[in-house]
């Protein structure tokens, strides 16, 4: 084999590996002999290797190790150069347990191979040895294999296919191809498709073939390494949102991922290959683009996070951040440009919709009449609108930033509304609609309703407080007007209605002294009348009682039918004469003999006269008399008249079956609502609240007056009681005489039973 060309291989493969050769080192064993020229092909993956002349001829030294670990066995490597000073950095220099999977036919060559593994000082090899392909795969399968020495003419399996088919089995396992045989266009195709070294049995060694294995594993490990990464760029590169792309100096494509090829509708990232902007944009962006790359070319200074409006050919709008950097080669030269480019079109329409929405915001916030300002958490003006900054006096914003209310208030309201900040950021809690007092740049006195919310962060902790005050002096004047008017209105309503009252009780009194005028003329013309008929009647009735008289002095003793009789007739005429003294007494006009008085001894007075009836009738006499009564002006005969009317009234209506009556006196303060006119009442003259009156009130337990003979009680002549027993004149006579001493009487049913008369006297 030409050895040059087996050293283009392993540069080539170094060069993909990212390793370097090194210096040229004294070699400790004589060179492998020269194979056919030509050799140079690419590795299948990654970085390969050329095969023994990688250890005899690259000068490089190394350890490497492969150690159980988590998912299988870990493999570290360092690979140096003799001639850098220092021992080489590895990973693991201790000697490593390997497994080589032997796959020869050929009994003396296997013995030969076994020995020079064994003469290797210092690395346990565990050699296990298969005659055929099949026995080789199944021991593959088996267990791991750290390498596999391969010779491709087997019982089973010729050339090439039996490289492929056990590099089919374990792709991760590296292989060394054993030949006894100088093939200079098989060693080539084996290591194009994936052999890490071609060794010539005629050749090996025992350090050779130790070299060989070893930096056959670390290639191996490099390269999977490698494949790995470049798998993982690509599933990056392909499977990333971001759209990216490399072109060269003419601003032509030169790759791009499959994201940009979306974009611009097309299924394969390679279909943009030598296309531009200018193929996929409208030219307004095409030729925006164009010219930041022939800047970016031109100075050589990348554009970064750039805000771009893409155009495409149909109107449609996108919205991107894009990044464009130089490309340049090994030497620093400029080959072209990179870049990156991020769709940030809903983020846009978002922003623009916030930044429509905040402008929205900020014009109905400055032109609300109201005052609103935010603070911080230490309660310093943050914003205001314009109402606010026209109340403190000031026309910027950056006036009122950072200072507090004592700034621009008197101490005494500053004092306030600063603690009243400094509650609602320590407790939280919000200040709702609290109408306070305050004063304008003026200091004229104004009235404000104000609410204060706290402000919260995303982690809800209080960091500020956001108020909004209206000036609420008018409406606060208003209300006061509305107020006084309201006043003035429910002092001419109460005026209103007690003229009314008075207007109506005046109606009233006019209308009962209308009735009582009628009353008296017909009480007069009564009057007259009795007097006329009382004279007339009289004389006849004394002719009458004179001839009972005689009458009675004639019959004899014995004549008990005439005695009947003339006691009949006796009791008939005393009546009659009775009726008549009523009815003169009613007739004639009365004349009081008033003097001061306490109304508690006349009523005693009268107690005791009626006391004797009271006991046959079994009836009980209650006395309350309140002691320490003012006096008043009556005339005590008189009082006593109306005294005994209604305490006989009041003994006969219980009967012989007996009851209580109660006689009451006490002072009294009248009230509205007091002396209504009702069933069986009776006022003299107007009395009015707040009048000081001595009451009489008797109170019996009899049967009571049925209710629609009530109104009929004071008429003359009207009785309730049997025929024979009353004159029906007791109760005018009565009503009479309680008038005449400016008082007042009222008779009515008690709901416990029994009637109840009631006399007002005026003190």
């Amino acid at each position: 084999m030409n050895l040059g060309a087996l050293r283009g291989i392993v540069n080539a493969r170094l060069a993909a590996a990212g390793l370097k050769r090194g210096s040229r080192a004294r070699q400790p064993h004589p060179p492998p002999r020269s194979g056919p020229a030509g050799l140079a092909a690419a590795p299948r993956r990654g970085c390969g290797g050329g095969g023994g002349v990688l250890g005899g001829h690259l000068g490089l030294r190394g350890h490497f190790s492969r150690e159980p670990g988590p998912g299988g066995r870990r493999a570290s490597m360092c690979v140096v150069h003799p001639g850098a000073p220092g021992p080489a950095m590895t990973a693991n220099v201790s000697p490593v347990h390997r497994v080589v999977l032997l796959v020869e036919d050929n009994p003396g060559d296997a013995r030969l191979l076994r020995a020079h593994l064994a003469d290797v000082p210092g690395q346990p090899f565990e050699l296990v040895h298969t005659t055929t392909l099949a026995q080789a795969l199944s021991r593959i399968s088996a267990g791991p294999v750290d390498l596999i020495l391969l010779d491709l003419s087997l019982p089973d399996s010729k050339g090439l296919e039996t490289f492929r088919s056990a590099n089919a089995a374990a792709p991760e396992v590296p292989i060394i191809v054993l030949s006894g045989l100088e093939d200079e266009e098989l060693a080539i195709q084996t290591v194009h498709e994936g052999a890490q070294d071609y060794l010539n049995k005629r050749d090996i060694d025992s350090r050779l073939l130790a070299r060989a294995i070893k930096y056959s594993i670390e290639r191996k490990l490099v390269e999977d390494a490698l494949a790995h990464e470049r798998d993982l760029f690509y599933t990056i590169f392909d499977n990333v949102p971001d759209r990216i792309f490399i072109k060269d100096l003419d601003s032509r494509f030169l790759k791009a991922n499959r994201s940009l090829a979306l974009r611009f509708g097309l299924a394969d990232p390679r279909e943009l290959i030598g296309r531009s902007d200018s193929d996929f944009f409208a030219p307004e962006h095409a030729g925006s683009a164009l010219e930041d790359e022939r800047e970016i070319l031109r100075t050589g200074r990348a554009i970064l996070d750039k805000v771009e409006r893409e155009t495409m050919p149909d109107g449609a709008v996108n919205w991107v951040i894009t990044s464009k950097l130089p490309l340049r080669d090994k030497q620093g030269r400029l080959t072209g440009t990179f870049g990156i480019s991020r769709d940030v079109t809903a983020l846009k329409n978002a922003e623009q919709a916030l930044g429509a929405e905040r402008n929205l915001l900020r014009n109905l916030i400055d032109n609300i009449p109201d005052y609103i300002y935010a603070k911080d958490v230490g309660c310093l003006y943050t914003l205001d609108n314009e109402a606010h900054r026209r109340l403190l006096g000031v026309s910027r914003i950056e006036e009122i930033v950072s200072k507090k209310v004592t700034d621009f208030f008197p101490s005494e309201l500053s004092r306030k509304y600063d603690a009243d900040d400094q509650t609602i950021v320590r407790t939280g809690q919000p200040l709702i609609n609290h109408e306070e007092p305050a004063v304008d740049r003026s200091g004229n006195p104004r009235w404000h309703c104000t609410t204060k919310i706290p402000l919260r962060d995303a982690d809800g902790v209080v960091n500020g407080l956001v108020c909004i005050t209206r000036d609420i002096t008018e409406t606060k004047l208003a209300q006061s007007r509305l107020e006084k008017a309201n006043a003035e209105l429910a002092r001419n309503r109460e005026e209103l209605l007690r003229a009314l009252t008075e207007l109506q009780t005046s109606h009233r009194q006019l209308r009962e002294a209308q009735g009582q005028l009628i009353q008296a003329e017909k009480m007069q013309s009564i009057g007259r009348l009795a007097a006329g008929v009382a004279h007339e009647v009289k004389n006849p009735l004394a002719i009458i009682r004179m001839g009972l008289d005689h009458l009675s002095a004639e019959v004899r003793a014995d004549n008990a039918e005439a005695q009947l009789t003339l006691k009949d007739m006796t009791e008939a005429i005393q009546r009659a004469d009775g009726i008549i003294l009523g009815l003169l007494d009613f007739a004639r006009p009365h004349e009081l003999n008033a003097r001061p008085h306490e109304i508690s001894g006349v009523v005693e007075q009268s107690v005791a006269m009626v006391r004797y009836a009271a006991r046959q009738s079994k009836v009980k006499i209650v006395r309350e008399l309140e002691a320490g009564l003012p006096e008043v002006w009556v005339d005590p005969d008189k009082i006593k008249q109306v005294l005994l009317n209604v305490l006989t009234n009041a003994i006969q209506a219980m009967g012989s079956g007996g009851g209580n009556l109660t006689v009451r006196t006490r002072l009294r303060v009248l009230e509205d609502g007091d002396l209504e006119r009702g069933t069986g009442a009776r006022l003299a003259q107007p009395f009015h609240a707040g009048d000081r009156v001595v009451v009489i009130e008797v109170k019996d337990n009899g049967p009571g007056i049925p209710q629609d003979k009530l109104e009929h009680i004071y008429d003359p002549f009207f009785t309730t009681k049997e025929p024979g027993k009353g004159t029906g004149l007791g109760l005018t006579v009565t009503r009479k005489l309680v008038e005449m001493h400016g008082g007042a009487i009222e008779i009515r049913n008690r709901k416990s039973g029994g009637v109840a008369v009631t006399i007002w006297l005026k003190v």
